[in-house]
């Protein structure tokens, strides 16, 4: 799956670049909201070894927050914090049986950078894809043990996704506010994975997330 994802990403960014470069020569009037907020939420699939024998399951919920500042019509830049929480048992340090209950927060942090197809105002759906790099904070308390916690180091990350536009538009593609502020929602679905280690293990995993997006002025 991560392999297609990348592949995926790479497709996208191949297909977007010139298309946006040719459309914006062709359509110097379209600027769009250069401000976007995101808020979604999903599954996580760790990459951690044994995260099914501690923890009952292989995945587990993730919500996060997203801002993004659009550079032009089909580049921006952004960053995004997750959290996610799970509950299950440790291992005890003698012998590594299943000992104590533990819980586990992981905070996943992204910089990224995002290709869009954003061709006009009244677009339907957006397909989008970035880049970006990674790292997270954890923490780990396992009873009659001490907390583990941190901040891993900085790897890598992937994305790609489809927005579907929502606005109650009118034919600028947008809702105005006040004067020529604009308001543009979408609805959007996403794929991501992201690898972060710390001693050699990894904190990543792979994550699909349905969200809420707004652009405004």
């Amino acid at each position: 799956m991560s392999r297609i994802l990348f592949c995926s990403t790479l497709l996208l960014t191949v297909c977007i670049v010139p298309a946006m470069a040719a459309n914006e020569s062709q359509n110097d009037a379209y600027e769009a909201p250069r401000w976007a907020f995101e808020f979604k939420g999903g599954m996580y699939k760790p990459d951690l070894d044994l995260y099914e024998t501690f923890y009952g399951d292989d995945e587990n919920t993730i919500w996060a927050i997203a801002g993004a500042y659009r550079i032009r019509n089909w580049l921006e830049f952004g960053a995004e914090l997750g959290y996610t929480n799970d509950d299950g048992v440790g291992a005890l340090p003698v012998n590594g049986i299943l000992g104590g209950e533990v819980d586990y927060t992981l905070m996943p942090l992204q910089l990224f950078l995002n290709l869009r197809y954003d061709a006009s105002p009244g677009q339907l759906f957006i397909p989008y894809a970035g880049i970006g790099i990674a790292t997270a904070w954890y923490k780990q308390k396992i009873d009659q043990q001490s907390d583990r916690q941190g901040r891993s180091d900085v790897g890598g990350a992937a994305r790609v996704g489809v927005q579907l536009q929502i606005t109650n538009s009118d034919r600028n593609g947008a809702t105005y506010l006040r004067g020529n502020r604009r308001l543009k929602s979408y609805l959007f679905l996403e794929g991501q994975v992201f690898s972060t280690e710390v001693d050699d293990i990894d904190l990543g995993g792979k994550v699909y997330l349905l969200g809420l997006r707004l652009e405004f002025d």
